[in-house]
């Protein structure tokens, strides 16, 4: 999951990680997402992995990183799961 973002953020927003942009790097500092690509990226997660964002989870927890974004996604994955 988390290479296939990975791979999603280097297409749509046309970077490539590396030394100065690691998986740990804040996005938004960086210069690579802004709200318009944050708002994209959460309708990929939420179309490719089924995750269901609720409004304070977009705007109270803006995960800003690859690790932070794919360390969310697991975690509501993991809930929705036991939610069934």
């Amino acid at each position: 999951m988390k290479d296939e973002l990975k791979d999603h953020l280097e297409e749509q927003f046309l970077f490539e990680f590396d030394a100065e942009i690691t998986e740990d790097t804040d996005l938004f500092k960086a210069g690579i997402l802004d709200s318009f690509g944050y708002i994209s990226l959460m309708a990929h997660i939420e179309e490719r992995y089924g995750v269901q964002f609720e409004e304070d989870e977009l705007l109270g927890n803006v995960m800003v990183s690859l690790n932070g974004i794919a360390a969310f996604v697991e975690g509501a994955r993991e809930r929705a799961l036991e939610s069934r």
